[in-house]
């Protein structure tokens, strides 16, 4: 199955202090990183929330927010709307190692729901989940209500969860959903940049 990959790159980053989705690991910055590894499986990466001043160097598609400074609804919406796949995965641009092969599962689990969401522990991961197109249509009532949370409006779509169990080995959960929200979080995912480099000496 072909899917589209969207790359959340909105918000103001406050918690950083600066644009998190420019910082880099290895030179690579946050954005282009995740776009980079989710690519073997999602056959178009969007950047959606962003602006082709800030992004356009990358050569992705940039969509901006068609309601913009509403959370990473806007962006899902904004993405659903302008990839030319029915199904998308979606990722905030701040975890740095997304897990191909989780993304695969996820995939191979759609069947003919408009909503499979990974759920680790009974915690729903709703920024490393699958949506169908149908998804955009629920999306844009609730943001022209106000209504920004994204579990709130699961349940008005044909949804389901993916269970993963942390046993398994394909999945390190305190790695693979790291986000780099923080400057102690961007430092700790560099760290494990610095590890992995040197495992590999």
């Amino acid at each position: 199955m072909n899917i589209s990959g969207i790359i959340l790159a909105g918000g103001k980053s406050s918690r950083m202090g600066t644009n998190k989705a420019l910082l880099d690991i290895d030179g690579i910055p946050l954005i282009e990183r995740v776009a980079r590894i989710i690519a073997p499986v999602c056959s178009e990466i969007i950047i959606a929330g962003g602006d082709e001043k800030t992004y356009g160097h990358t050569g992705y598609k940039i969509i901006p927010d068609i309601y913009p400074g509403c959370g990473p609804l806007s962006g899902i919406h904004a993405g659903l709307l302008s990839a030319k796949h029915f199904y998308s995965f979606v990722a905030a641009c701040d975890i740095p190692y997304p897990n191909v092969q989780t993304i695969q599962l996820l995939t191979k689990s759609i069947e003919d729901y408009d909503v499979v969401m990974l759920s680790i522990q009974n915690h729903l991961e709703p920024l490393f989940s699958i949506y169908s197109k149908n998804f955009a249509a629920v999306a844009e009532t609730a943001l022209k209500q106000g209504i920004y949370k994204i579990i709130d409006l699961i349940p008005l779509t044909r949804w389901k969860t993916f269970e993963l169990q942390t046993s398994d080995m394909i999945f390190d959960q305190q790695k693979n959903l790291m986000n780099a929200n923080t400057p102690e979080d961007f430092k700790k995912a560099k760290e494990y940049s610095r590890i992995n480099r040197r495992l590999r000496q």
